[in-house]
């Protein structure tokens, strides 16, 4: 088990409540009982071994993976500002995870959606422990622990918010203030950085003053990039690997990546591959669908 949800008020064997318990992280859990005392309003607690670990299964937040997946720019952010957004774009952070400028109000939205992880197995147990020096309250304490854990997760990469970058105050949502002639440039580092993730493709960030969404009732354009099929198959394959290749090491546990199976979704279904692995395309049979065009 990864990530500790802390200290939680349960009920003892005496009918005393206890502060001195840590849960994990549980799907749906609650303390309370659901039951309340008339006359005072009182909420009844549970007792630490009154869980059932299938209905309220372990998980580890989305939040959690996505900050691990992304780690080594993690801080990077906390640094972000209008006269070096264009080193943010041309990164795994502005291209795949996204974010926001409070300060400039820039964002990019998050090509990745990503489910937390849910556990299948539900191997949790009551510990008690003790702590040494003079026996009081406080001596004894307990958790909830897991033996193995076995995580099942979903998630999904959306070609539209990948494949194109604004740059447009237009619909709010510039990602970043380009002054005139600034364009060609931050497609060129764009460019750039998705060719070195993979050499032996020909990726291209194409910068244009009018992307119109296909579909729209009156083409109403935005000035910004478009990535082509290179740069899409180079930026997903990257993306791959670093769910593939992920693992978390934190307080006395661990987890990491056992497999993954992908879906070369070209259906109108979100997450297929959760009602039928057998309707799947593990490789693209097609081009990439492409969402913009110039006018």
């Amino acid at each position: 088990m990864v990530n500790w949800n802390g200290p939680t008020t349960l009920m003892g064997d005496k009918g005393i409540e206890l502060n001195n318990h840590s849960m994990p992280k549980l799907r749906g859990y609650s303390n309370l009982t659901g039951k309340v005392k008339e006359d005072s309003g009182y909420k009844y607690k549970k007792q630490a071994t009154d869980i059932d670990f299938i209905k309220t299964p372990l998980y580890i937040s989305q939040n959690c993976i996505r900050h691990h997946l992304f780690k080594t720019q993690a801080f990077d952010l906390h640094y972000a500002k209008k006269a070096n957004l264009q080193q943010v774009l041309a990164s795994i952070t502005g291209l795949i995870r996204g974010y926001v400028v409070p300060a400039t109000q820039n964002k990019r939205t998050s090509a990745l959606l990503l489910e937390d992880f849910v556990d299948q197995l539900g191997n949790g147990n009551f510990e008690q422990f003790g702590q040494a020096g003079e026996r009081d309250s406080s001596s004894f304490f307990s958790k909830t622990t897991f033996g193995d854990t076995k995580y099942i997760s979903y998630g999904s990469i959306s070609l539209e918010q990948l494949q194109f970058i604004s740059l447009d105050k237009k619909f709010d949502r510039e990602a970043m203030e380009i002054k005139s002639g600034q364009g060609n440039d931050v497609a060129k580092a764009i460019t750039e950085y998705i060719q070195s993730l993979n050499p032996a493709l020909t990726p291209e960030a194409i910068f244009h003053e009018n992307y119109v969404r296909k579909g729209t009732i009156f083409e109403e354009g935005e000035v910004g990039i478009l990535l082509n099929q290179d740069a899409v198959k180079a930026l997903i394959e990257y993306t791959i690997e670093l769910i593939s290749e992920l693992s978390i090491r934190q307080a006395k546990s661990y987890m990491y990546i056992d497999e993954i199976l992908i879906d070369y979704n070209d259906s109108n279904k979100m997450m297929r591959i959760k009602r039928d692995e057998n309707a799947i395309n593990e490789e693209p049979n097609t081009e990439f669908a492409t969402y913009f065009y110039t006018k």
